[in-house]
């Protein structure tokens, strides 16, 4: 049965790394496979925020791609910043740094989001390993709600490997297993001092999400 979580993925991933299990937000590959049908190859994570983002970038083994989704307005700016979230928290794991520039930037400080981020960072490092391959992106939707818009997206860790410390990689769920999928929902709001930020207040991941996502 599929679960949700409003911490999800972030619990789930710490059990799963430590139990060659599969990890939600994070795993590792190293092979340099192209990206899945449809996805853009690992966009920018651009922002005409007034704001200035800060650096945010990914080693040369791990990458992270979107599919392109026909949305506009304050949509299609709250999707792109509702990915650039999701990109922070893999910026930070494989920084192992929970305090990570971009984490902060993209989330409510002191929100759900917030606490989800760092807590996937923390659990990742205490564990002592961090994350190689690809992880896709697809499936995104973006609809307005009061006070903001929820972002939906599936990700799926088929090519996503964990690699330890000392560079051994970790095998967790293999190809076709429905762990592999995962369905979030990322509740965006304006930031107060910047109208043109995005950023995540309330994060909740699905696992096994083949209904969504299969």
């Amino acid at each position: 049965m599929n679960r949700r979580h409003p911490l999800s993925s972030a619990a789930l991933s710490l059990t799963a790394a430590l139990f060659l299990a599969g990890c939600g937000s994070g795993g590792d590959d190293t092979g340099k496979e192209p990206p899945a049908a449809g996805a853009t190859a690992s966009r920018a994570p651009a922002s005409s925020s007034a704001d200035p983002a800060p650096k945010m970038s990914l080693p040369a083994d791990l990458k992270a791609t979107f599919e392109d989704a026909e949305v506009s307005g304050d949509e299609a700016a709250a999707l792109r910043d509702a990915e650039n979230y999701a990109r922070a928290i893999l910026h930070g794991i494989a920084a192992q740094d929970p305090k990570a520039a971009p984490v902060h930037h993209y989330s409510v400080p002191g929100s759900k989001a917030e606490e989800y981020a760092k807590f996937q960072i923390e659990k990742h490092a205490e564990a002592g390993f961090t994350l190689t391959g690809e992880r896709t992106h697809s499936r995104a939707t973006a609809e307005p709600k009061a006070g903001g818009v929820v972002v939906t997206f599936c990700s799926d860790e088929t090519r996503i490997r964990g690699r330890s410390e000392e560079g051994e990689p970790i095998t967790f769920y293999e190809p076709g297993d429905p762990k592999n999928l995962w369905f979030w929902t990322i509740d965006m709001v304006n930031s107060e001092k910047d109208e043109k930020l995005w950023r995540a207040k309330n994060t909740e991941v699905e696992s096994g999400a083949t209904e969504q996502c299969g």
